[in-house]
């Protein structure tokens, strides 16, 4: 069986590598930079099944998937819902989940509407396209509204209103063609300037009925989309529970863990998803593990190299400051031994940002 995914960047990458040992599955990436109509009809013809490493797909590429929705996984319905973060509201909400409240922005009025509406602060994002920390705007005061739109606006925006959390963290699934799901292990995940800059499972604190909220969510929102392969809900966890931020239809940053944490990654799944094939178990092979993304500069990766429990990744990439260059795994027998491990790893982490 022929996979074909849309995207060669490190996710391409890692569904690939996922499967490398089985003999009757062969993934190939199609580089959407180097994109030509040409280019994608043959790449859609050599492949039985067809995927995507990222739902940021231009729209004139989405368009030429429609005469081909039937061999895409997940769905051109999910590609299209969760590319657009009003869509992908109305939809958490359709499937029972809680959100913040929002509001379509379309003008400067709609802003200072939103302002009325939502209260402040509210967090104003384009619709698209808009990731690690990009396409958004933090309003404070109601004279933040013409420099907010002013910096992203002329385009399709959503207000949000404000959501105060004691910490983010996520949870992620994957779902077969039959409905079959397994969940993994949620991770507390921490952001500096906008771009996720470590994981930690297990999550600290958390309780067992946020966790069986958690599951009951993402089961909700993949059972609502009858969606095929993995999938990942940002939550903030607050005093009142879980709400949702964001959905990503596909593999995360967040679960990159999964590669030496747990029974079956996160990448693998998916691919078995969209294959037909059964699931593995998402079980973490250890009592804690880490994941720390590597950005802007390599350099402080290499400490890892002298640890037995730590595992380097690289993507291969150019380097630039906010850069994804690649992500380090730590495994440990226990909390103590894996916040250890990151002590020697701190280099990696902006000051201030490893608090444990």
């Amino acid at each position: 069986m022929k996979i074909g995914i849309l995207g060669n960047g490190q996710l391409g990458q890692m569904l690939s590598d996922s499967v490398a040992d089985l003999s009757d599955i062969e993934v190939s990436l199609y580089d959407l930079r180097a994109h030509s109509d040409a280019a994608l009809d043959a790449f859609i013809s050599s492949v039985d099944l067809l995927g995507y490493e990222t739902e940021n797909i231009p729209a004139a590429i989405v368009a030429r998937l429609e005469a081909h929705a039937d061999k895409l996984y997940p769905s051109l319905r999910a590609l299209k819902t969760f590319q657009n973060r009003l869509l992908e509201k109305n939809a958490l909400r359709a499937a029972g989940i809680a959100t913040a409240d929002f509001c379509a922005v379309n003008s400067l009025d709609d802003v200072k509407s939103a302002i009325q509406q939502l209260g402040l602060p509210i967090v104003l994002k384009t619709t698209t396209e808009g990731y690690d920390g990009k396409g958004q705007y933090v309003l404070r005061t109601p004279e933040d509204a013409e420099p907010a739109w002013a910096a992203i606006g002329g385009r399709e925006l959503i207000a949000e209103a404000f959501v105060t959390f004691s910490r983010e963290t996520s949870v992620i699934a994957s779902r077969d063609r039959e409905g079959n799901m397994v969940v993994w292990p949620m991770t507390e995940n921490v952001h500096h300037e906008g771009i996720l800059r470590y994981s930690l499972f297990p999550a600290a604190g958390l309780d067992s009925a946020k966790a069986e909220q958690a599951e009951r969510y993402i089961r909700q929102l993949a059972d609502s989309l009858d969606y095929v392969g993995t999938i990942t809900l940002e939550l903030f966890d607050t005093a009142n529970g879980l709400v949702a931020n964001e959905v990503a239809p596909r593999v995360h940053n967040s679960g990159h863990w999964s590669i030496e944490g747990a029974e079956t990654s996160q990448f693998r799944n998916h691919i078995l998803a969209m294959a037909g094939k059964p699931l593995g178990s998402t079980a973490a092979r250890f009592p804690a593990v880490a994941m720390i993304n590597v950005i802007g500069d390599e350099t402080p990766a290499a400490a890892a190299d002298g640890l037995d429990n730590a595992f380097n990744h690289s993507y291969g990439k150019e380097a630039r400051p906010a850069r994804k260059l690649g992500h380090v795994t730590v495994v440990a027998n226990d909390v103590a031994e894996r916040d250890a491990t990151i002590d020697a790893l701190a280099g990696l982490i902006p000051a201030g940002v490893w608090t444990r």
